[in-house]
């Protein structure tokens, strides 16, 4: 699948990746024209996902945007507006937003990103999207086609649907995601009430969008269940033997 994109008038590989609890998903991305890869990550809190897309992000020159993050950054300069006690009270009463809720927010990132001034950048790296069926379909259907239109791809087709061509699912256990998650220490209403209620969430939420991508064949997983380093090595190991990856990112 191609997409035609403007950015200086020069043709470039890009890719968008992202990354969900523990799910990486690349969208391989090329200036004039682009071309789609997407390659999705699952699993659960408390997997290492903010420590591996940090290293993901230097090592293979992608630009980092955590949805939760950037959601919270701007929820503290827009505390007052209507749209942030709508977004609070989905965050407080049923734990997702919805597509239409936060499309915007990744929508504005991917371009921000595309029409940087970087050719050393290789794509972007979205952290936390998506965390459900429902934000899945969404994305499965480029919502993006009026600033950066499909054309057809190599059999003369216009697929509207974007499927990865690989999932990485980073395998823990819960004993471990909950000691991890509790020693984090990343917001002081982190408590192990909060990552049982978390933790239900990806079980119901989120593994149904991780077991669909298992159907066709394309999910890898890597066990996360070591140290730092370990983690690490496992996964660059497993990329550095991906062909689909090697074509998405290079290297």
């Amino acid at each position: 699948m191609k997409l035609h994109a403007k950015s200086g008038g020069k043709s470039r590989s890009f890719a968008i990746v992202f990354i969900i609890g523990t799910v990486i998903s690349a969208l391989h991305l090329s200036h004039s024209p682009l071309l789609t890869r997407p390659c999705f990550n699952l699993g659960a809190p408390g997997a290492g996902k903010g420590t591996l897309s940090a290293y993901l992000a230097q090592k293979y020159n992608l630009v980092h945007y955590s949805v939760g993050d950037g959601l919270r950054a701007w929820m503290r300069l827009n505390r007052s507006t209507e749209l942030a006690a709508k977004i609070q009270s989905k965050l407080d009463n049923q734990g997702f937003l919805t597509s239409e809720d936060l499309n915007p927010f990744i929508y504005r990132e991917i371009l921000d990103a595309i029409n940087r001034n970087e050719p050393e950048v290789k794509g972007i790296l979205v952290d936390g999207y998506p965390r459900c069926i429902d934000q899945l379909d969404s994305f499965g259907t480029w919502p993006f086609q009026d600033t950066v239109p499909l054309t057809p791809g190599d059999d003369g087709k216009i697929s509207l649907v974007i499927k990865p061509d690989l999932v990485f699912s980073f395998q823990i256990t819960k004993q471990n995601a909950r000691a991890r998650y509790l020693r984090r220490g990343r917001d002081t209403n982190d408590s192990v009430d909060k990552f049982e209620k978390r933790f239900t969430e990806y079980e119901l939420e989120t593994l149904p969008v991780e077991q669909e991508y298992r159907k066709p064949g394309i999910s890898i997983s890597i066990d996360v269940n070591g140290t730092k380093d370990e983690n690490i090595e496992a996964l660059t190991e497993s990329l550095s033997q991906c062909e689909i990856w090697q074509k998405a990112i290079g290297g």
